[in-house]
C-alpha cells in the first residue's frame, strides 16, 4: 500500500501526462521500481503536490512525456537555487574572511590614522554584512572608545546597544568611552539625555564604577551644562571611599567653565577645596583657572560676596596648604603673597587686598586681579612647584590688559621663564591688536616671528586679514599670501568681507566677492550672512536717506544699484553653502556607485 500522501502526488503527476499515457507507461515500468521511485518522491521535503502547489522540475536529458522516468526529478527553484547561492556564499565567507586579529589590525590602523568612518566600515560592513564574522568584545571597546574621544555620541550608544544584544562583555572601559562620547559631543542637550540615562541604567545594575568612570561622569555632566550632577558625582566618589585626584579636580573645573555666568567664582571655590585636601595641582590646573578667568563671570555681586568672604576665613583657619620644597635664595616663600595689596585668591592664605566692590569685576583683566595679577598667578605656580608652558602664557595674553606695555612685560616674563613662543602665541597676539584696531603694532609681530625664526601660517594671515581695511590694502594682501605660497579660505574671505560690510565700502564688497570666484572658494553661512547684513543695510540707507553730501550719495546709489545686480547672478556662480555641515558627517563613509 502507498502512503496517502504518495496517493496525492501520484495523482497529481496523472494529471499532468494523460491518463492513457500513463497506463502506457505503467505497463512498461516493473511495479517495485514505481514504488521506489514513488517513495523517494514521497520523502522530498518541499514536493507536495496538488494541495501545495509546488512543482517538481526534470533533470535536463529526462523525457516529460515518459511517465515514471523520475531518475532526474528534483525539488523545487526555490530550493535548488537556494542550495546552490549558500554554498557559493559559504565558500565566499570561507575564501574572505579574516582572523580575528587581522580585522583588529586593520581597525587600529585606520584608528591610527583617524579615519574613524572607515574603521567602522570594517565592522559593520565588511565583517559583519559581507564575511558574517562574529566579533569579540575587545573590537566593540576600541571603536566605542574611539567613538567616544571623537564624540560621536549616536555611534558609540549604537555600538554599546550591538555589544549588548550579543551577549558579550560590558567593560569598564566601555562605560568610560560612553560618557566621553557624552562629554565630547556637539549637542549638549542630546548628550545630556544619554548621560544621565546610563548614570541610572548603572546604578539599577548595582555596578560599581571605578575612579576613570566617575571623572568621565564628572567631565560629562560638567561640559553638558549640567554643573550640579558634576558636584554631585565627587560626592558618590567620596561615599565609595575614592578620594579625588589631580584629574578630578581638573573635570570639576571644566564644569565650571560651562558655567559663563558664574563660573569663575565656582573655579575659586573647587581651587579651595584641592587645596584642602593636600591634591598638588598640574599645569594643565592652573589653564583651566585662566580659562574660566577669561570666559566666565562672577555671577550675583551678593551671593559672590558671601562666598568671596568664606573662602577667605576658610584660608585663614588653616588646614592643608600647598606643599613646597625648601625655599631656595631667592625663591618664593608663601608669606610673599600676602605683601601686595591687591587681591590673590589663589595664595596659600587668600585674601581680597584693598578689593573695592565685586561688582566692578567686569572684565578677564579684573577677574585676573583677583588672582593676584600676571606677576601673582605665577607665583603661585612657583609655590606649587608647577612651570608655567606656552599654553600658560597664551592664555595669559587673552586675560592682560590690551595694552602695549601690558604686552612687552608679558613677552619679558616669558623670555625669564625659558618658554619659547610659538606661532600660536603670536598669532593671538596679532588677533589681540587688531581686534583693538591696533594694526600697524599688529603688523610688527611678523618681525617677532621672524626673529624666532618662525613662519607664518594660514592663521597668521587669517588675523592679519582683519586689518584690510579697504580694496586696495586687500588686494595687496592676497598677493602677499601668494607669494607666502597660501591661498585665501572662507576665513579669510569673511575677515574682509566684514570689514567691507562695517566700513560700507561698496567697490570693497564686490571685489570681495570677485576674489571668492577667483579663488574658486565656496562661500559658508557666515559669509553669505555679512552680504545679507550689507544688502538690508544699503536698502535702510537708500529708503531713510544718508547725511552724505549728494555727489557721495549719487555715488553710493550707483554702486549699490551695481550690487543688486551683480548679487543674483554670483550666488549662482559662487553656489554658497547655506547649511553648515553637520558635525557627525565625516564619520560616514560614502558608498561608491
Amino acid at each position: 500500500m502507498l502512503p496517502q500522501r504518495c496517493f496525492i502526488s501520484v495523482a497529481h503527476l496523472l494529471g499532468k501526462v494523460g491518463l492513457a499515457s500513463a497506463h502506457q507507461q505503467c505497463r512498461s515500468v516493473p511495479v517495485h521500481k514505481f514504488l521506489a521511485a514513488s517513495r523517494r518522491l514521497c520523502s522530498q521535503r518541499k514536493f507536495v503536490g496538488a494541495e501545495g502547489g509546488a512543482e517538481t522540475v526534470a533533470a535536463p536529458g529526462s523525457d516529460p512525456e515518459v511517465f515514471g522516468d523520475l531518475r532526474g526529478t528534483r525539488r523545487t527553484f526555490e530550493e535548488a537555487e537556494g542550495d546552490e547561492s549558500d554554498k557559493m556564499d559559504e565558500e565566499r565567507r570561507n575564501a574572505s574572511q579574516l582572523r580575528t586579529e587581522e580585522y583588529a589590525g586593520m581597525i587600529k590602523a585606520l584608528l591610527q590614522q583617524k579615519k574613524l568612518a572607515e574603521a567602522l566600515d570594517v565592522l559593520e560592513t565588511r565583517m559583519l554584512k559581507e564575511d558574517f564574522a562574529k566579533p569579540p568584545y575587545y573590537l566593540f571597546n576600541l571603536l566605542i572608545g574611539a567613538c567616544g574621544r571623537a564624540g560621536y555620541t549616536r555611534k558609540a550608544f549604537h555600538l554599546y546597544n550591538q555589544l549588548k544584544k550579543r551577549g558579550l562583555h560590558v567593560s569598564a572601559s566601555v562605560y568610560t568611552a560612553l560618557f566621553n562620547s557624552c562629554a565630547n559631543s556637539p549637542f549638549p542637550e542630546e548628550a545630556l539625555k544619554k548621560a544621565v540615562h546610563l548614570w541610572e541604567l548603572i546604578q539599577e545594575k548595582g555596578y560599581q564604577p571605578n575612579r576613570m568612570n566617575y571623572n568621565a561622569m564628572i567631565k560629562a555632566f560638567g561640559r553638558c551644562g549640567d554643573l550640579a550632577s558634576a558636584f554631585s558625582v565627587v560626592d558618590v566618589m567620596a561615599d565609595q571611599g575614592l578620594l579625588p585626584t589631580d584629574e578630578t579636580f581638573n573635570f570639576l573645573l571644566q564644569a565650571c567653565i560651562s558655567d559663563q555666568d558664574a563660573g569663575f567664582r565656582h573655579a575659586l571655590m573647587v581651587w579651595r577645596k584641592l587645596v584642602q585636601k593636600g591634591v598638588r595641582p598640574e599645569v594643565y590646573t592652573f589653564n583651566l583657572l585662566l580659562r574660566s578667568t577669561r570666559d566666565c563671570g562672577l555671577g550675583d555681586p551678593a551671593t559672590t560676596s558671601d562666598a568671596l568672604q568664606a573662602l577667605v576665613d576658610q584660608g585663614a583657619s588653616g588646614g592643608p596648604q600647598l606643599e613646597a620644597g625648601p625655599a631656595a635664595p631667592g625663591e618664593l616663600v608663601p608669606g610673599d603673597l600676602v605683601q601686595e595689596n591687591r587681591p590673590n585668591l589663589l595664595a596659600p592664605r587668600p585674601h581680597l587686598g584693598d578689593l573695592v566692590a565685586v561688582g566692578e569685576v567686569t572684565r578677564p583683566e579684573d577677574r585676573l586681579l583677583l588672582l593676584g595679577g600676571c606677576s601673582g598667578f605665577l607665583r603661585v605656580m612657583e609655590l606649587a612647584g608647577v612651570e608655567p608652558n606656552i599654553k600658560t602664557f597664551t592664555l595669559l595674553l587673552d586675560v592682560i590688559p590690551a595694552t602695549i606695555t601690558a604686552e612687552k612685560a608679558l613677552l619679558s616674563t616669558m623670555q625669564h621663564c625659558s618658554v619659547r613662543k610659538d606661532i600660536d602665541f603670536f598669532n593671538m597676539l596679532i588677533k589681540k591688536r587688531s581686534l583693538r584696531f591696533d594694526y600697524e603694532n599688529a603688523r610688527k609681530v611678523l618681525q617677532l616671528i621672524s626673529e624666532e625664526k618662525l613662519s607664518p601660517d594660514i592663521v597668521t594671515f587669517g588675523v592679519l586679514s582683519l586689518g584690510c581695511k579697504t580694496k586696495e590694502e586687500a588686494q595687496n594682501f592676497v598677493r602677499e599670501m601668494t607669494d607666502a605660497g597660501f591661498r585665501p579660505n572662507n576665513a579669510i574671505l569673511g575677515a574682509m568681507m566684514q570689514q567691507a560690510v562695517w566700513r560700507g565700502g561698496v567697490d570693497y564688497v564686490l571685489e570681495v566677492m570677485e576674489m571668492v570666484l577667483r579663488e574658486q572658494v565656496r562661500p559658508n553661512p557666515r559669509f553669505m550672512q555679512h552680504l545679507a547684513r550689507f544688502h538690508d543695510a544699503g536698502r535702510r540707507r537708500l529708503a531713510e536717506g544718508s547725511k552724505d553730501d549728494a555727489r557721495s550719495r549719487r555715488k553710493f546709489e550707483r554702486l549699490f544699484a551695481v550690487f543688486q545686480q551683480r548679487f543674483a547672478r554670483w550666488v549662482k556662480q559662487a553656489d554658497p553653502d547655506t547649511e553648515p555641515a553637520h558635525p557627525w558627517e565625516q564619520f560616514r563613509v560614502r558608498k561608491k556607485a
